[in-house]
């Protein structure tokens, strides 16, 4: 993003060493990165001084919007590291660059906003994949589907973690390609748990909801407690989603911040997983960054209210 003459708003990335907007949504397009080649180059050089397993970059769907994978560990914690590493990595060579990048989840109104999207699967003491192999009708391991039922009773509570500031709410809206439910299905990039296509060595959950603003140490840590409590008391799921089904957007999470926080607060899975202290911490941190942000008065007050009432 660049800075303009209001401040903070950042102007629609342009293509490097222009003034020509990127065009919209041109998912996967390799004229994308062609563009920012130097910036990627140097992402690529910057990663693979400091060990940090970057894989695929591609284009994504608003302009100047890149998706980077990073490959998978056997440690959640370096897992989260290594997001935290990619994240100072892409700041760092986009300075380099004359640019400036950002992780908000909705820097703009009127493109998608910006996920975390984590994949998980979970071993057991021989290092077999537990999601692997089916049930006795035929459809995903029962491990797998309690695992999803899990993570669907927690996902009410766990929004704050999710969205955990105001701006991470502007992305949950309808064709932001953000899900507001705890749906599931294999293949189906609608879904907040996606089972993507693979042998069954590698079956594997792929969360959809987090944003990219979202702390990573503690999106995992909620996602492996609605795993666990998934899995410990044999939870069944909603109504799977078949891969080419046609979706509503459908909101039965809490798509606000203060609904969040108060789902945060009245939760009963969290809490034993979090620690009671840290839950209660972490509640209050961000009531009063809640209220905080509440008590400002945007430009839009002024813009609708100012000389209309």
């Amino acid at each position: 993003v660049e800075q303009d003459g209001q401040g903070f708003r950042p102007k629609m990335p342009r293509i490097p060493g222009s003034e020509l907007p990127q065009p919209g949504m041109q998912y996967a397009m390799m004229e994308d990165l062609y563009e920012f080649d130097a910036f990627l180059t140097d992402l690529d050089e910057i990663c693979r001084l400091q060990s940090i397993p970057a894989g695929a970059a591609l284009s994504e769907f608003s302009p100047g919007q890149f998706e980077v994978n990073l490959h998978h560990v056997d440690d959640p914690v370096l897992a989260c590291d290594h997001a935290v590493l990619l994240k100072r990595a892409v700041k760092a060579a986009a300075r380099m660059n004359g640019l400036g990048a950002t992780f908000m989840a909705k820097p703009f109104p009127d493109t998608a906003g910006c996920g975390l999207h984590i994949h998980v699967s979970v071993l057991d003491g021989d290092g077999e994949n537990i999601f692997a192999g089916a049930s006795t009708d035929g459809e995903f391991s029962d491990r797998l589907r309690h695992a999803v039922g899990g993570l669907g009773d927690a996902m009410n509570e766990s929004m704050a973690i999710f969205a955990p500031n105001a701006n991470s709410y502007r992305r949950h809206a309808p064709g932001n390609f953000v899900p507001a439910t705890p749906s599931w299905g294999p293949n189906h990039r609608g879904v907040a748990l996606r089972i993507p296509l693979s042998g069954p060595a590698n079956r594997r959950l792929e969360h959809r909801v987090a944003g990219a603003d979202s702390n990573p140490y503690l999106v995992v840590a909620a996602i492996l407690a609605g795993i666990h409590h998934g899995l410990s008391r044999q939870v069944e799921p909603r109504p799977m989603t078949a891969e080419r089904a046609q979706l509503e957007y459908e909101v039965t999470v809490p798509v606000r911040w203060p609904q969040a926080l108060d789902a945060f607060e009245g939760g009963e899975i969290l809490p034993a997983y979090l620690g009671e202290d840290y839950h209660a911490l972490f509640l209050k941190c961000r009531r009063e960054e809640e209220a905080n942000f509440a008590a400002e008065i945007p430009t839009k007050d002024f813009e609708w209210y100012l000389r209309a009432v």
